[in-house]
């Protein structure tokens, strides 16, 4: 599945000179890879700005799969739509291996997102091929869906009901989860280490907030001190440089970098010793595909022939993941980019929702 994927990486942003993934060591012009700024405190973090989701927000929560998918032709609105424009349009954190990244041996982006995208297509058109693979950074995912740039964000987002305020998620289609990456040599091995030090994290994502929040964190030292920057790339070069001291992340994009630098390690579940089963559960972080809220400054008939549209093609989207969970794509995607990393589990997500995509963690159990 990594060879031969007939897409187009097209960088968002106006260009090259503007998308801030130029900063990453993906090197995506030939010339020296520009300097980042150095870092700055983030003394006030904020993650995906929003207002205050309903009471009856449940996160990972999704519309119910259609009983089948589709044909070509006869598609539902927003899924004809992409079918009329004959491409589809996805947007990926292009820096985040093994999901999604460049590869320059072949020329073309892979990981395990990518495939996804490309299940999308073959769901819509019958052609996996027919998918343009847009370069978005972490802060930009949902005004990329929001411009009207990409019809779905398929970038380690985080199912949050302050997102849910500005798009629409499918249902979990990977359990990640929050830790931390370090130097071999710092002799940092618990969060309790991390007291007064700096830590980065990307822009947009939902580690910024968890850096002050750290489960098991003494509440007798003076906390970290969190640091932003655009992307995770722009963070792991700042851990070499040694302008911070940690790189707060999802395990999955962390795990990716331990791979490709030996000189770095991602931090266990050990490091949050003392914690709660509570606090162990806010370092989840469940992925979901996103797509734009159309209903968004509507009301009336307007809004609720939008919110219909858009949950027909969340149901589409999540009937083609449920048969991936069933017919083994799921599992061959995993075996295919992420088996060479131990620290990322094989772990269905109805494996978690025993009625997905509900919501609901429970037993194991199958999807209903």
């Amino acid at each position: 599945m990594r060879v031969g994927l007939a897409a187009l990486l097209v960088l968002l942003s106006g260009g090259l000179s503007a998308c801030g993934t130029t900063g990453s060591p993906l090197p995506y012009t030939a010339g020296p890879r520009a300097a980042a700024p150095a870092p700055s405190p983030a003394s006030a973090p904020a993650g995906p700005a929003a207002a205050a989701p309903g009471a009856q927000c449940v996160p990972r929560r999704s519309e119910q799969p259609l009983e089948a998918l589709t044909l070509p032709g006869a598609h539902a609105q927003r899924v004809a739509e992409i079918e009329e424009r004959r491409v589809l349009r996805v947007g990926v954190v292009a820096e985040a291996r093994p999901f999604a990244s460049m590869n320059w041996h072949t020329g073309v982006p892979e990981g395990f997102e990518i495939e996804l995208a490309r299940a999308i297509a073959r769901a819509i058109f019958g052609d996996p091929s027919r998918v343009e693979i847009h370069a978005v950074d972490t802060r930009d995912r949902e005004k990329a869906l929001a411009e009207d740039d990409v019809d779905v964000v398929i970038g380690t987002m985080t199912m949050t009901c302050e997102r849910k305020e500005k798009v629409n998620f499918s249902g979990v289609y990977f359990e990640a989860s929050f830790t931390l990456l370090v130097s071999r040599n710092s002799g940092l091995s618990t969060v309790a280490d991390l007291s007064g030090r700096r830590v980065c994290s990307s822009q947009g994502s939902t580690s910024i907030g968890k850096i002050l929040n750290l489960p098991g964190f003494p509440d007798d030292r003076p906390e970290p001190v969190p640091v932003s920057r655009v992307g995770s790339a722009d963070c792991l070069a700042a851990l070499q440089r040694g302008e911070v001291d940690a790189v707060a992340s999802d395990d999955t994009i962390l795990a990716g970098m331990e791979q490709q630098d030996p000189t770095v390690r991602v931090l266990g579940r050990e490091a949050f010793a003392g914690a709660s089963a509570a606090e162990l559960a806010t370092l989840d972080e469940p992925y979901g595909m996103a797509v734009a809220r159309t209903d968004l400054g509507l009301t009336g008939p307007a809004a609720e022939a939008r919110r219909k549209a858009d949950s027909d093609l969340v149901a589409f989207l999540n009937r083609m993941l449920l048969d991936m969970f069933t017919d083994g794509r799921w599992q061959q995607l995993y075996a295919d980019f992420l088996s060479d990393v131990p620290s990322i589990q094989a772990r269905l997500p109805t494996e978690r929702q025993p009625h997905w995509p509900d919501g609901q963690i429970g037993q194991v159990g199958q999807a209903g």
